[in-house]
Parts: structure tokens; sequence; C-alpha cells
């Protein structure tokens, strides 16, 4: 404790803290505790709720501005500074903002004594923690970067294992973005409020990057439950829907977890962290506002279609490598002959081997590479078919869309420009659309449909009746050709059902003068079963699999008789 040999000048001293507040990002006070009076940067006094940067009854004032549960520990200090007890402050708390959020501050001051050896000026400088990166301001918790040194001793010390658990608010950037960042922190404050109360002092909770907090717990007691993570995602979870009952529903949103156990042998604090955003992700996969626990085998499978998807991106650089098309054979019925063939892409990767089409489209889609790709089969196609059609003047090749290609590329200046570049006919091709609810999406697909029939391009609607049935543009004649999915086929001879629902499909069709092709016949019995319901097309392993060009040329481009 030093002496005070000069009156202090407060004036002179408010002219050095302007100053030196626009140098630093550190807020400078003086508190004269012997006349309880007050001087603080003035952006101490924009940012926080003190009355103004000078201020009497500093005792009271500081109090108001302290958080109520911080408050008896600075009292403690401050009390002990006066009666010359305490020679030090250097204390983390918080204060309360403009706004009404706790921040975490640290406080640093150097004591000045009167003549007489009694504390009289208390000098120094207030830190926002925030800044340091070692407390989130909005939710009070620590944040990631000391999580870390944490999680080493915790994991390390605790011999009967634990569990990570990590909390994210679904459809966070959405409230942000409605509402404004400071609703969006408010919805932080309450869901951390809620974590607080439930972890107590069993646990740490840590704010980590955008709208997810961590939870660690360690110990052998919660352990011998099953799951506790999962009980605990629900007491925050129930906590959550209480209060936001108990404000009336002004602060709507919903939470999901996903956890991780540990145990004290094996450090990987990493993976642990890395296993839980996976969790989460889960859990937000499956419909949000629930839980998931870690799976080894579903992560092997997120990371294998991530790994698949730099492979498939790569062969898209590398002149699309490993991809070729198959053709399936389409029958005229009524002519007995080959109509054309349906383009149906594979793909064998150095890597992965032969991949399923159902693999490795979705991968396609999710990705965007579904567009670069997508004009490759165009391409690809309508060569294939010119050098048919010196065999066959009116073969007709099916190439597929994909909503993905229809939505986020401009796919009839694509196929302009090819059918212009290749001298192609729009009367040998057909473009097939699966059927599926992003037909439904308005006025935008409207327009792109209405564009194919302006071109006179022929769409067919892929896997008809599998879910959605999209009767709006089939009646205002957006398409040509509706292919019954081979679901239906496939139990046509057992089923009554199914046998109707084809039937009714079939003459509603015809009556709206569309082309029906049925998908998936394979057996004999299925073939006459099916010709009764008289289709214009069949497809199917009866006639053909999908083949290379080669082997389709060689064994399949002539006419077929004798059903």
């Amino acid at each position: 404790m030093q002496r005070v040999t000069d009156t202090l000048n407060f004036d002179h001293f408010q002219r050095v803290f302007t100053l030196l507040g626009r140098c630093t990002e550190d807020y400078l006070f003086i508190f004269d505790l012997q006349q309880d009076y007050y001087t603080i940067s003035e952006s101490a006094a924009e940012r926080f709720a003190l009355p103004s940067s000078q201020f009497y009854n500093a005792s009271m004032e500081l109090q108001k501005v302290c958080h109520p549960d911080d408050w008896d520990m600075l009292k403690q200090n401050i009390d002990g500074i006066i009666a010359g007890t305490v020679f030090e402050h250097n204390v983390e708390y918080r204060w309360m903002s403009r706004t009404g959020h706790p921040v975490w501050i640290n406080c640093c001051g150097q004591i000045l004594a009167d003549d007489k050896g009694q504390a009289q000026y208390m000098i120094g400088r207030i830190t926002e923690l925030e800044r340091k990166s070692i407390v989130d301001n909005v939710t009070g918790f620590y944040r990631e970067t000391r999580l870390w040194s944490d999680l080493s001793k915790i994991s390390k010390n605790a011999e009967d294992g634990g569990f990570l658990l990590l909390i994210g608010i679904d459809n966070f950037r959405n409230v942000n973005d409605k509402f404004g960042k400071a609703y969006g922190d408010v919805v932080l404050s309450n869901v951390a409020d809620c974590i607080r109360k439930c972890v107590g002092e069993d646990g740490m909770a840590y704010r980590m990057s955008g709208d997810e907090m961590l939870i660690v717990m360690a110990g052998a007691a919660f352990l011998e439950q099953p799951d506790p993570a999962r009980k605990l995602y629900h007491r925050i979870r129930k906590m959550v829907d209480e209060s936001i009952l108990e404000h009336g529903y002004q602060h709507f949103y919903t939470i999901s977890g996903g956890s991780v156990y540990f145990n004290g042998q094996e450090q990987k604090d990493e993976i642990y962290v890395k296993e839980t955003e996976f969790a989460l992700h889960q859990a937000k996969l499956k419909g949000k506002n629930t839980y998931v626990k870690y799976n080894e085998e579903e992560y092997r499978l997120f990371v294998k279609r991530l790994d698949m998807q730099e492979r498939l991106r790569q062969a898209v650089k590398e002149d699309f490598k490993g991809f070729t098309l198959y053709y399936q054979p389409i029958v005229n019925i009524e002519k007995q002959k080959i109509l054309g063939a349906e383009a149906l892409l594979r793909w064998e990767d150095e890597v992965f081997g032969r991949v399923s089409p159902g693999e490795f489209i979705p991968l396609l889609e999710e990705s965007g590479l579904i567009i670069p790709v997508g004009r490759w089969i165009m391409k690809t196609a309508m060569q294939q078919c010119l050098k048919w059609q010196e065999k066959d003047p009116d073969f007709r090749v099916n190439i597929n869309l994909s909503f993905i290609q229809l939505k986020k590329s401009n796919v009839i200046r694509d196929i302009d420009g090819y059918m212009t570049e290749l001298r192609f006919n729009s009367r040998n091709v057909l473009f097939e659309v699966t059927e599926s609810g992003e037909l439904e999406e308005g006025e935008m697909m409207k327009k792109i449909l209405q564009a194919f029939r302006k071109r006179k391009l022929s769409l067919g609607i892929d896997d008809f009746g599998t879910g959605y049935s999209n009767f709006r543009y089939v009646k205002e004649m957006m398409f040509h050709l509706v292919k019954i999915d081979q679901s239906f086929i496939r139990n046509i001879t057992q089923s009554q059902y199914d046998y109707l629902v084809v039937k009714q499909f079939t003459e509603l069709a015809h009556s709206l003068n569309l082309k029906v092709c049925y998908e998936g016949v394979e057996t004999d019995e299925e073939l006459k079963c099916v010709l009764k319901l008289k289709p214009d097309y069949i497809q199917g392993f009866y006639f053909a699999r999908p083949v290379p060009s080669d082997e389709f040329e060689k064994n399949y481009l002539c006419k077929i008789q004798g059903f």
C-alpha cells in the first residue's frame, strides 16, 4: 500500500483517463474509498449499467451494476481493503451491461493510503475477460480456449470416466437473421441459465462456436445410471420449455444434444469433442429437439461418405474419371421393338471400387457435383444416341435430371447448347424428372417445366406413385410420359391392391393423352400380367439389364419379337 503525498486532482485524472481510454480496450478507474466517490472511463459508462462516469454513493451504485451472485465476494474484498486487512484487489466477477447481460471482468487495482496509513484511493483497470478469449460474456461460460486445458485434467483424473454433452440451439441462424443478434443473445443466455442450474457444481460448461455449449461431467456416481447424458439433456430441455412458457412464448426455440463417454485411461480429448459434434449433427438430422449418443459405426459411415464425396470431386476434376453410362432398353409394346434406352450413370473408383448409384448419386446432389456431372451425362448420351440413329433414325434416349440441376443451374441453356452443338433433334430425347415434393416448389418450377414445353422437349415423371402425385403438372400438360415405379410392379402378381393402383394410374394417364411406361418387369409372369393393362412401354430385367454402350449395341439394338 502506497501513501498519498499530494491531493489528487480529479479533473486532471479525468482528462488522463479520456486520453488513455483511446489507447486501450481496458477501462481505467479511481475509487475514493473515504468519500465513496468513483471515476471511470467514459466508455465503461456506455457499456455497463453505471449512472455515469463519475458518481458518489459508489458502494450502492457498484452493487447495482454487480451480478447478485458476485456482490458478497466483491464487498468482502473492498471491506477488507478499507479495514486494512486486505492489501490487494485482483478479482474476477460479473458486471451487468446496459442490455441486461452479465459481462465477466477482471478488476485489478493498487491501493494508495493517506498520511495516517488508511486506504484512501484504489486506482486500476478493468478488463473484459471475453476480450482475452477466457470467458464468454453472453453465456457466462468459459470459452473454448479454456476447455482444452480443463478437459485434459478432467479426463486424466477421472478414473471412473465421464461424458461430454454438446447442446445446440436448433435453427439458431434463422433466429439471428429474423430477430437480430440481441434477440439471439437473449436465447443463448436463457439456455445457458438452464444448463447452469441443471449442471450445478457437478460439472463444467463451455461456450463453443455459434449456438453450441459443451458440458463436461466426470465421476462415478452418475455413471451408475443408464445413459446419464440423456437424462441431463432431458432435464435441460424440460427447463428450457418451462422458461419459454414462463416468458409467454416471447422466445420460442428448441435444443438438440449429442454425447460421448470417456474413460480415465484413453487420452483423446480433441477426438471426444469431434465425436460430440458428430452426435449433435445426427440429432439435428433426425428432426432436431432430440438427443443422440455417439455411435462408432455411424461415424465410420459418415467419414466414408466424406471420403467418397472427395473422391467424386477428384473424379470430376480429372475429366469425369471412372464415370460411365450404361443403357437399359425401353420396349415399345405396340411395335414390339426397342423404342430407345435410358442412360444410367455408373461410377467405379480406384479406392472404393464399384459404388451403387443409390450411394453415390445422393452425394453428387448434396455437394452440387451433380451439375457438372449432369452436363457430362447429357452430352455423352446425346452423342451415343446419334451413333445409334444411324441404324435406327427413331431411336430415343431418356436422360435423368436431378432436381438440383433444375433448381441451381440453367439446365435449359445447357440442353439448348448441346443440341445446337451436336445438331441433335429434340424428338430423339426425353428428360426424366423424379417425382418428389420438390416439384411442388411453386412458380419457379412451373416456369422451368413450361420452358421445356415451349422448346418441344419431352418430359417424363420417373418413380410415379412413390409418395407425391404432381397431378397439377400432369393436368397442365407439362409431361408426356408417366413411369410407374417398380415397387408397384414387383408385387403386382400377388397384390390386388398394387394391380388396381397400376391399372388406375394407367387409365388416368391415358385419359390425359400421356404415355405410360412400367419399370421393373423381371419375370414372364409379371410380363403377362402387365400386358393386360396395356402400357405403352416396358423397361426391366426381363428384356435386359443396364449395360455399357458397346454391349447394348451388340446385343439389344434390334427388334424384339415374340411376347
